[in-house]
């Protein structure tokens, strides 16, 4: 079983100005907060924001930076090209917040054998927990101490957004007009509300935010967040018979009489479900956070009818009151919004082709901010950045994942400026 080599990394980064982005971008710790109202929720998103901010700006862009924290650059299209469909690419600053993201420490596993992966702290990435880690033999890995995320959802995306604009400025790439968009807040299904259409100005867009290379996703689940609380009261226990309510009990029974069969670690394919992520209280007051997920409109409203159904049996059982539910729509299936609207689609599946990298079409179990802008109008699908196990411990990045995100993210800026038909070519272009 193989471990990562932190001297083995320094020197790769010597000769790979891609993986020396990405992991420059995994030194911030930019962990989304769903509990804060602040806008990024966390204070490393816009740290990160202002590193971004003045790259940009050497590269002698004009880039932007929104009131919430998002940052935006236009890159004016080719001499030529100005006609071209507009395109806007899209990666989100922020990272899960299912495990911690601070102090990350990167190692690299070189030319892995197949055999698994030792981390620093004794947990091991085998083929059993990722069984995409078989695709990748032969290949070298970035992988982390084995007590935070990497970052790779979504800083590899990022890194290919930057190492692209790094190649257009200097119009070593062809392109027609560009919208160039780092988001915050992805994570917690509140990115697209910080985001104006009109502002994007673009005919479509593409998210670099997936993950096994390969993957073009073309289908999101419909999505909500749930914060449920509970109401207590709180009696001395010498006397406390007939008069105490504990809100632990309540967020337990509530707990134990979800759908047990409906959760992600029972649930596959096309199948929704109900997931409680974080807990916390007391006697008198306690908080459940979940999500519902369905790919199906009408499957995510039957399970925000069973939330409700339950939040009405303990209030029936404890008194009114005593269970609140708060519903946060999220993110909408973009499945639809792309057979009706195909063309970046088209775009995208010949990019993989001129890449050299097989599509894999995919419903993804998740969402992206391409869901709420392909509702919102703006037709969005997502491909791959790299990462595998994502929002964990275990996440870890084949460096050649990362590179073959940035050739089909070319080939894709390359196809639209050429347009549907390949024709799209000023005269003297070939002189």
């Amino acid at each position: 079983m193989q471990k990562g080599d932190t001297q083995a990394l320094e020197s790769k980064l010597q000769a790979d100005e891609l993986l020396k982005l990405f992991i420059d971008l995994v030194a911030f710790d930019t962990r989304a907060d769903f509990s804060s109202n602040d806008k990024p929720s966390s204070i490393g998103q816009l740290r990160l924001g202002a590193y971004l901010l003045n790259m940009l700006s050497r590269l002698n862009l004009k880039p932007v930076q929104t009131k919430e924290g998002v940052i935006i650059t236009k890159i004016p299209a080719t001499s030529g090209y100005e006609k071209a469909e507009r395109l806007c690419l899209l990666a989100h600053l922020d990272t899960a917040p299912d495990a911690p993201g601070n102090d990350i420490h990167p190692s690299l596993v070189v030319d892995y054998k197949g055999e698994g992966i030792e981390l620093a702290n004794g947990n091991v990435i085998d083929h059993d927990l990722s069984p995409d880690l078989a695709h990748h033999i032969g290949e070298d890995i970035v992988v982390t101490d084995g007590t935070t995320l990497l970052g790779g959802d979504d800083k590899a995306g990022v890194a290919v957004l930057l190492y692209l604009i790094q190649h257009l400025v200097d119009d070593r790439i062809v392109h027609g007009p560009l919208t160039i968009v780092f988001s915050v807040d992805e994570e917690i299904g509140r990115s697209t509300k910080y985001l104006d259409i009109e502002q994007l100005d673009s005919d479509f867009a593409v998210t670099i935010d997936g993950c096994e290379r390969g993957e073009l996703d073309v289908a999101t689940f419909n999505a909500e967040g749930v914060k449920l609380t509970f109401h207590g009261l709180v009696v001395h226990t010498a006397v406390a018979y007939g008069k105490l309510k504990n809100a632990l009990k309540m967020m337990a029974e509530f707990i134990a009489a979800l759908p047990q069969d409906e959760a992600p670690e029972t649930t596959q394919g096309d199948q929704g479900f109900y997931h409680v992520h974080d807990v916390l209280g007391n006697v008198e007051r306690a908080e459940i956070m979940m999500i519902l997920r369905d790919f199906a409109k009408d499957g995510l409203a039957r399970r925000h009818s069973v939330i409700e159904d339950l939040v009405d049996q303990i209030n029936t059982k404890y008194g009114q009151g005593s269970c609140e539910a708060l519903f946060v729509q999220q993110y909408e299936n973009m499945e639809q919004v792309l057979k009706d609207q195909p063309r970046i689609l088209d775009y995208c599946r010949q990019a993989y082709e001129r890449a050299g990298v097989k599509v894999i079409e995919k419903k993804v179990r998740g969402g992206t901010d391409g869901a709420n802008l392909s509702c919102r109008g703006l037709p969005c699908p997502n491909i791959f950045a790299g990462p595998l196990n994502c929002h964990g411990v275990y996440e870890c990045l084949p460096v050649p994942s990362l590179h073959a995100s940035f050739e089909v993210t070319k080939a894709l800026v390359e196809l639209v400026a050429l347009g549907p038909d390949g024709s799209n070519v000023p005269a003297g272009a070939d002189d």
